[in-house]
């Protein structure tokens, strides 16, 4: 009878140590989907984040950043607008905005089957920003994302990418730049949600090389909703001087 018991109560606790492991990996799957971390996964959301260009001395940019993400099946249709506020460089000239350039990126999960996905995106950069606000090229990214699922909380993705130019003014030099996003990310059943990407760039037109180390912490606060906070650091003083440090807050919200 006592072991009969035991038995049962042992049938009982795996039974249901299995069921919270399921009911745990599902959540995780939910936030990891809705963070936006992970290409592979398709969402519609909507977010907004103010991203701050800390360079030389006084000068700094603010660019307030809109976009929509449409997720159907396994593909994935977005757009992104910038409106851009400068620094004055001379004291007393106040600051400028003005809009930058629009992106518009379609993606496609082709393969999700167990631990291993594959997605592959083009992102269009349409110059419709003025100058001094805009890129002044009409661009195309296409990129392909391999990521992989070590545990429910953990997964790695590599996403090699090649920007060139489809129009551009003549004065202008050519676009020839490659760029490796490599990012490990890790997530919490509490909704809390950590990203480390270094991201090696090569200018091939310039002969430049620089790595961006990118730091992404987020929450999941229900509703759909999350709060994201980054920080993209060149490691090069030329990037630094140009570009800046960029420090990005935001939010989306899923649907």
């Amino acid at each position: 009878m006592k072991k009969s018991l035991f038995i049962l109560f042992l049938i009982f606790t795996v039974t249901k140590t299995f069921a919270q492991t399921e009911v745990d990996s599902i959540k995780l799957e939910q936030i990891r989907r809705e963070s936006g971390v992970d290409p592979t996964r398709v969402q519609t959301r909507l977010g907004y984040s103010i991203m701050v260009f800390d360079q030389e001395s006084y000068l700094a940019q603010l660019n307030n950043r809109f976009s929509l993400n449409l997720g159907v099946n396994r593909w994935s249709i977005n757009m992104k607008y910038d409106v851009v506020t400068k620094s004055p460089i001379a004291p007393g000239e106040g600051f400028t905005t003005g809009s930058g350039d629009i992106r518009f990126t379609v993606l496609n999960a082709f393969y999700v089957e167990g631990k291993h996905a594959l997605a592959g995106s083009a992102e269009f950069s349409i110059p419709t920003g003025k100058q001094g606000f805009g890129s002044q090229y009409f661009s195309v990214t296409p990129s392909i994302t391999y990521s992989y699922t070590i545990q429910p909380s953990l997964f790695f993705a590599v996403q090699p990418q090649y920007s060139f130019q489809l129009l551009k003014d003549p004065i202008y030099p050519d676009l020839k730049v490659i760029t490796v996003r490599a990012f490990l990310a890790k997530f919490t059943k509490a909704g809390y949600f950590f990203v480390f990407e270094p991201r090696p760039v090569f200018d091939l037109v310039n002969d430049k090389f620089d790595l961006i180390l990118s730091p992404i912490m987020g929450k999941a606060i229900g509703g759909g909703y999350n709060l994201i906070l980054l920080t993209e650091i060149p490691t090069t003083d030329s990037t630094i001087k140009t570009r800046g440090i960029l420090y990005q807050f935001g939010f989306n919200k899923n649907f």
